[in-house]
């Protein structure tokens, strides 16, 4: 029974990839349809419309099989060695400016939040 209910899940995730590849297609948006899809599934469970436990089996699958899902990437990686040799210093930049990005957005979200709910949390008002 875990099996299929595992299965139904993973079908509805890809359901989701669909609509937003359709999205995509049909209003020739720049954005992925993979993209697209998981802001739809994001507004959904952000609505309430669709319950998280809905789908906790079948991301819990992905989750925990996560490194499987990225072999083949890896080995083809080790293909491309002449590429990288040619162009490396190129993609070294480029991780280090988006990591470096990643991590300063990420950390002035979590210092705002943190004030606002201080603030919030030492307010009268509320």
């Amino acid at each position: 029974m875990q099996v299929v209910r595992i299965i139904i899940q993973i079908a509805i995730l890809c359901l989701f990839f669909e609509i937003g590849k359709w999205c995509t297609d049909f209003f020739h948006l720049p954005i992925p349809g993979s993209i697209i899809g998981m802001l739809f599934l994001f507004l959904l469970l952000l609505t309430g419309v669709v319950k998280e436990r809905l789908l906790m089996d079948g991301t819990g699958f992905f989750l925990r099989h996560f490194s499987f899902f990225f072999l083949p990437l890896s080995v083809s990686a080790m293909v491309l060695g002449p590429y990288f040799i040619d162009f490396g210093w190129k993609l070294i930049v480029i991780l280090v400016i988006s990591g470096i990005t990643g991590f300063v957005a990420t950390a002035l979200s979590a210092e705002s939040l943190i004030r606002w709910k201080e603030k919030r949390d030492h307010d009268p008002s509320h």
